[in-house]
């Protein structure tokens, strides 16, 4: 059975277990962190596809691409889109992620990233992952992301066509500088599983009946381009605690579903995030979590999500690494 002990153990165990060689402050951004090795390989207008592959490090327990890591993936290709048709990249709002099937270790997946709609303070996007060896989709994200407004737009027509027909060369650039951005002495394969890669340097973690509480420093290599915590991070701890959440309650986490988030607001670097996963469905096949991220200090709600996962017959216990 489940028990709070469990998830406590769960969550050290994972978050912290490494390599010797591993130095968790040799990236100054989450991109590089989660997503080193990604790779564009089309940029037009509206549309990018981009290639990944599933090494050890973006790798669940069970040596499969890890739904943390796709949810960044699905943030970061689908701003690259955006950025394609836009001055601006944009601040997310909402990010809603379907689980089909999974993406095995040693392969490689497809990010494939499409505009549907680009206002003038709002766009959408959606991103299909893809297992690049069977073309099977294998999971299917959307991001609502806010526009701000650009100051000194150029009011020519001719001018405005020159700057559209250099975006998407310029979200290229966006993308590929954002994940290369490594510092001395970087080792992208010194983890062996995603939570570490991600969440290293989780702390305070208590558990009780149905309920996970922890905190997250958010340091340089978890934090964004706006110098807040990343979207993609966000994302990876509504996943792992709301799974460590379900542990408490039931015999396993489960495999992943569906997971949405809300951003409210930003978690800025220096602060420490404090993460509160509550289950509030428990059923025979299903559980599903409620998690909400706060800046510890303030107690200022700043994202909300949910997690829902299948409670597989025949799934393997969850044993430590130490």
């Amino acid at each position: 059975m489940g028990s709070p002990a469990r998830a406590v153990s769960f969550l050290t165990d994972l978050t912290s277990w490494h390599r010797d060689t591993f130095n968790p402050d040799t990236t100054d951004n989450f991109d590089t962190t989660a997503l080193h090795g990604l790779k564009v390989t089309s940029s037009t207008a509206g549309r990018m596809i981009c290639d990944f592959p599933v090494n050890k490090r973006v790798q669940n327990r069970f040596g499969t691409l890890h739904g943390g890591c796709i949810a960044t993936l699905i943030d970061d290709v689908s701003s690259g889109a955006i950025r394609s048709v836009s001055e601006h990249p944009g601040v997310s709002v909402h990010i809603s992620i379907n689980y089909f099937s999974p993406t095995p270790g040693g392969q490689d997946c497809e990010v494939d990233s499409r505009v549907t709609k680009a206002g003038r303070t709002l766009a959408f996007a959606e991103v299909d992952i893809r297992n690049k060896h069977t073309g099977r989709v294998t999971a299917r994200g959307t991001h609502t992301k806010f526009i701000p407004p650009i100051p000194d737009q150029p009011s020519d027509p001719k001018a405005k066509a020159q700057a559209a027909a250099g975006r998407p060369a310029a979200a290229d650039h966006f993308i590929s500088d954002m994940v290369a951005e490594a510092q001395e002495g970087f080792q992208p394969e010194a983890t062996t599983c995603f939570e570490t890669t991600a969440l290293h340097g989780l702390t305070d973690v208590t558990a009780s009946p149905g309920k996970v509480v922890c905190t997250l420093p958010i340091k340089h290599r978890v934090k964004n381009r706006h110098k807040t915590l990343h979207g993609g991070c966000t994302a990876t701890l509504v996943d792992v605690i709301g799974s460590a959440a379900i542990m408490t309650i039931a015999e396993h986490s489960g495999v992943s579903l569906q997971i949405s988030i809300d951003y409210l607001s930003e978690l800025p670097a220096g602060e420490e995030c404090e993460a509160t996963a509550t289950v509030s469905h428990l059923g025979k096949s299903t559980a599903t979590a409620s998690v909400d991220l706060r800046v510890k200090r303030t107690g200022r709600l700043a994202a909300r999500g949910t997690h829902v996962k299948f409670l597989a017959n025949g799934l393997p216990s969850v044993r430590s690494k130490l």
